[in-house]
């Protein structure tokens, strides 16, 4: 079952270093990380994670997405997202300059704009790439008609949430940064210190692929300072979703940094504050906080730090809480799905993939941690396994 060249990230690495005229020991200079592990990753015994395509793509001067072959083109429904990306590209260009068609009340909006949340907690990408562009072109207008009434403000924020959380799925980088942009100018003018540190947690997504993660736990930090006073007494539910989301996203910062320590400091602060939550995991703001995600953030940062064996035992005690966004679930299994091949359990590599695609099948498609683990794991099997190319054929990896 041969893979094809362009769906390999270590077969993609070898031909842009070649372009680069470098030898594997000067790439592996360059970024950061062994020879051993470099030459791993090119001949499809070693799975490249974050930290690693980060560091190649900054040496070789590319995106990530040109390692990872993003944006994914495999089929018509791929090629038809494009359509709708471009409709939201253009909604983005223009942000300042509202339309004249009249805008439906607030509370139609705020109704649409939790169907499409839900979708993206859902990874239904289809349907909402459908949906978003118009409703953004809406939600920009009516909070341009309302220039000092909050409400509608803070409504456009979660639409520029949701679109830069597409965008990012979807492959599009650069964009999902414009979207970025977008949303810190939305909200600052909601009025709402929630909304603002929702745009910092966003922003990092950017510091997260570029391997810039000493900029990303800076911005982190700041971002939860200036919650400090939202924090004092009783803290509300939004605040405690917001705030510890902010210590989850430092988490795989700090973990893809290889940081255990300061990874360590942010998930004992997590934990606290899930536990001073109470009532399991909660959405808020569009971010899912509580004791189960903290804990599939702290299997995420073993399976970071090297660690596949204390990944797998951590995740033995997870449970998913009813009403867990898909998009959670499914991630967690194939952090899983990653810990299972580094301890070469070929068995429950593939039986996590399968999980994290039952749950999740549109997230999981389009995920490049999965795309690379499938490579590896139809790489290191000498013989074809009908399961395994049925699902790489699925994924796009194999014709």
């Amino acid at each position: 079952m041969p893979l094809d060249d362009d769906t390999h990230i270590g077969r993609t690495i070898a031909r842009f270093r070649k372009a680069a005229g470098l030898n594997q020991h000067q790439l592996a200079a360059r970024a950061n990380i062994s020879l051993s592990l470099l030459q791993k990753v090119e001949i499809g015994d070693r799975a490249a994670n974050h930290s690693t395509i980060a560091g190649v793509a900054r040496a070789l001067h590319l995106p990530p997405e040109k390692l990872t072959g993003q944006p994914y083109v495999d089929h018509h429904g791929d090629e038809a997202s494009r359509r709708h990306v471009d409709a939201i590209r253009a909604v983005l260009r223009r942000y300042d300059l509202p339309s004249d068609s009249p805008v439906r009340p607030v509370t139609d909006l705020a109704a649409d704009v939790a169907e499409i949340s839900r979708l993206r907690r859902d990874a239904d990408y289809n349907r909402l790439v459908v949906r978003l562009p118009a409703l953004l072109d809406e939600l920009t207008t009516a909070a341009h008609h309302q220039p000092d009434a909050s409400e509608p403000w803070r409504l456009l924020c979660q639409g520029y949430f949701v679109a830069h959380n597409l965008l990012h799925r979807l492959g599009h980088g650069d964009l999902a940064e414009v979207s970025q942009d977008r949303l810190d100018w939305a909200a600052q003018r909601a009025s709402d210190p929630l909304a603002r540190a929702v745009t910092a947690w966003a922003r990092c997504t950017a510091f997260q692929a570029a391997g810039d993660y000493t900029h990303g736990l800076r911005l982190m930090d700041t971002a939860r300072t200036e919650l400090d006073d939202e924090l004092r007494g009783q803290p509300s539910p939004e605040v405690l979703t917001v705030y510890g989301s902010l210590h989850l996203r430092a988490v795989t910062l700090a973990s893809r940094a290889g940081d255990a320590d300061t990874t360590r400091a942010h998930l004992r602060a997590a934990r606290d504050l899930a536990t001073q939550l109470g009532n399991g995991d909660q959405v808020h703001y569009g971010l899912t906080f509580g004791p189960a995600n903290t804990l599939t953030h702290e299997v995420a940062a073993h399976v970071e730090l090297g660690d596949a064996p204390a990944a797998l035992e951590a995740a033995r005690s997870w449970t998913p809480p009813q009403g867990m966004p898909r998009t959670r679930r499914g991630h967690h299994h194939i952090d899983l799905a990653r810990a299972h091949l580094a301890v070469g359990d070929r068995a429950g590599t593939l039986s996590a993939l399968r999980e994290a695609k039952r749950i999740a099948p549109q997230q999981t498609r389009l995920h490049p941690m999965v795309r690379e683990t499938t490579a590896v794991l139809v790489s290191l099997h000498r013989r074809a396994v009908p399961e395994l190319s049925r699902y790489a054929t699925w994924l796009g990896l194999t014709s």
